[in-house]
């Protein structure tokens, strides 16, 4: 079913809507600013993180963690703690470590001699200290401030931001690699500290960063989407302690270390996707790791613009299958989009991609609402609309016509001949009857008259084809062409119609002793339509109908209320009622001889409808 010509108008400003409704979460998103739709999307991405599961770290990287127990070791009870980190960059130096990144702040001014001691300690091996930036306000570069290392420190080693950005969960999902302040680039502290343990440039470019040969996608502003490698300590992680007391050459030797505090209420925690308690050096390590070998989260201006097209396709395909489908097909088929949508994010993050799943999601769902909610009020109309025709349609068809013509509206476009009874009826002394009565007691008459036939004929499975006046032609077995019951039914019902017209006569009637006569016969029979293509009715036709009809002719001839011809009388499996009736010869007008029929009087009908307790009320 496809919406109506009416309804185009409708149509062609829901999918104006959606083009709209896309455009402003595009915008956006392309442009790379917050929006209230990342907490859906960061929700959604740890949903990924946790299908793809654990990834590994760089082999090139051990993190060395300032534990309790190693404050607690009574080798270094009595240092400051600058004297401590003297003695284990130092002893991580011996251990043949080529690169020490220290994520520790070193801005206040300590004892001259302490800061001298760990400033030459952090000469012995190439290293990279920690600086941060704040941002107090919201207004990004423009209110940066920098904590810088003591400068004692920053002669000996590079110094580089431990910036991360996290979403509003406390989640880090990005590492900026580069920060600009006063026109000056300032670079992270994992960037430098890839830079100087693989003595490689770094080179930006195409929204990437080039490594030697390793290129690494960036977002917006240089950010590197952080890909966490699964839950607390998947990069080798071991305490300071096995560094106190001199060099261990099986942990650090020809890595990257990365020391930092993780005892209590010191250093930084946040929660990833596989931990609620993460050691912020491990965040650090994990950026180090991807900028070295680890596996890296493409998410840059390409992506973004594939995001755009995801998007509109989504919205637009959905739409169209709730507005152009019938909402018991368009509906799954939305639904099997949307899961298809996201399960094309998850793939393609399993692939290292970040393509957006909440952006699609959101861009299909509000004009899915108002698409199906409009498909939902056009089919109700539809279905009320049909419900009305097919009462209407009921009211002018017997039940059984109106089932057939419901479930197939092209029943007997083409004729079909099928073995039947037919039935036909008429009122006694109707001309006489209606002159008595006038117009409106006529009109109750036929009524009442009807509606005793309908109920009589229906009881036993029979439809009535035609009311014509004070008459009405019905047929039985028109379910079943070979029902070899049929002509039972018909005889029932004519008994019962016979006897239901006495015990329900009206008031104004009940002198006139108002009856019916019946012809029965049972036969080959063609129902077809018959009429313009405008209006048709359905009848049935042929010799057996004839034969029906003129039978009763001879029930009036032979003061009866029934004729049966004999082949009406041979169909019936018992032969209930039959003795009763009286045998004849009779000439039918219009057909060549005389044949058998059978009569009952009116008396004989009545009782034989009283015995078989038909309901006449």
């Amino acid at each position: 079913m496809t919406p109506r010509i009416a309804h185009r108008p409708l149509l062609f400003l829901v999918l104006l809507g959606t083009f709209f409704w896309c455009v402003g979460l595009v915008w956006l998103h392309q442009a790379g600013r917050a929006q209230p739709l990342d907490r859906f999307e960061n929700a959604l991405l740890d949903v990924r993180f946790a299908l793809a599961g654990p990834r590994p770290s760089s082999s090139d990287i051990a993190i060395v963690v300032i534990d309790d127990e190693t404050l607690a070791d009574p080798a270094t009870r009595g240092l400051s703690r600058r004297d401590r980190l003297a003695v284990l960059i130092r002893h991580i130096a011996q251990s043949g470590a080529r690169t020490l990144a220290l994520d520790v702040l070193l801005a206040d001014q300590g004892a001259p001699e302490t800061d001298a001691a760990l400033a030459a300690a952090l000469g012995e091996i190439p290293s990279v200290i920690a600086a941060a930036a704040s941002f107090p306000d919201r207004d990004g570069a423009a209110t940066l401030r920098l904590i810088w290392p003591q400068e004692v420190f920053a002669q000996k080693a590079q110094a580089g931001l431990v910036n991360v950005s996290t979403d509003t969960n406390g989640v880090p999902r990005y590492v900026p690699l580069v920060l600009e302040s006063k026109g000056e680039l300032l670079p992270s502290l994992p960037l430098l500290s890839a830079l100087t343990y693989s003595s490689q440039a770094a080179t930006f470019e195409g929204g990437a960063i080039m490594l030697g040969n390793k290129r690494i996608p960036l977002d917006a502003g240089l950010n590197m989407p952080l890909r966490h490698l699964g839950p607390k300590g998947s990069v080798k992680t071991v305490s300071a302690q096995a560094f106190l007391s001199g060099p261990n050459q099986d942990i650090a030797a020809g890595k990257l270390v990365l020391l930092g505090y993780t005892a209590t209420a010191m250093g930084d925690r946040f929660q990833t996707p596989y931990s609620e308690d993460t050691p912020g050096v491990e965040i650090i390590a994990t950026a180090i790791s991807q900028l070295l070998t680890g596996p890296v989260l493409r998410r840059d201006d390409l992506i973004r613009q594939w995001d755009m097209v995801h998007a509109f396709v989504l919205a637009v395909t959905t739409v169209l299958a709730l507005l152009c489908l019938p909402l018991s097909r368009g509906l799954p088929l939305a639904v099997i989009l949307v899961v298809t949508s996201f399960a094309a994010a998850v793939a393609a993050f399993s692939a290292g991609i970040w393509i957006s799943a909440a952006l699609p999601l959101a861009a299909a769902a509000v004009p899915m609402l108002f698409a199906g909610a409009w498909r939902y009020a056009l089919e109700r109309s539809s279905a009320l609309e049909s419900d009305r025709s097919a009462a209407s349609l009921r009211r002018f068809q017997s039940p059984a016509l109106a089932q057939f013509l419901e479930s197939d509206p092209d029943y007997l476009a083409r004729p079909q001949e099928q073995e039947l009874a037919v039935f036909f009826v008429d009122l006694t002394g109707f001309t006489s009857l209606s002159q008595q009565l006038g117009t409106e007691g006529t009109r109750r008459l036929l009524a009442w008259f009807h509606a005793l036939t309908a109920r009589a004929v229906e009881a036993e499975g029979g439809s009535v084809f035609n009311y014509m006046g004070d008459g009405a032609m019905a047929i039985f077995g028109l379910q079943d062409g070979s029902d070899d019951k049929a002509a039972d039914h018909a005889l029932a019902a004519s008994f019962a119609l016979v006897a239901a017209m006495r015990a329900n006569c009206p008031s104004d009637l009940a002198q006139s002793d108002v009856t019916c006569r019946i012809g029965l016969h049972k036969g080959p029979a063609t129902l077809s339509r018959l009429g313009a293509k405008n209006f048709q009715q359905l009848t049935a036709s042929g010799d057996t109908v004839n034969l029906a009809s003129r039978l009763m002719e001879v029930s009036k001839e032979q003061g009866a209320v029934i004729c049966a011809s004999r082949a009406f009388c041979n169909a019936l499996t018992t032969v209930a009622g039959v003795p009763d009736a009286r045998v004849l010869n009779v000439p039918i007008r219009g057909r060549k001889g005389v044949i058998e029929v059978l009569c009952w009087a009116r008396s004989e009908a009545e009782t034989r409808g009283a015995q078989a307790g038909v309901e006449t009320h």
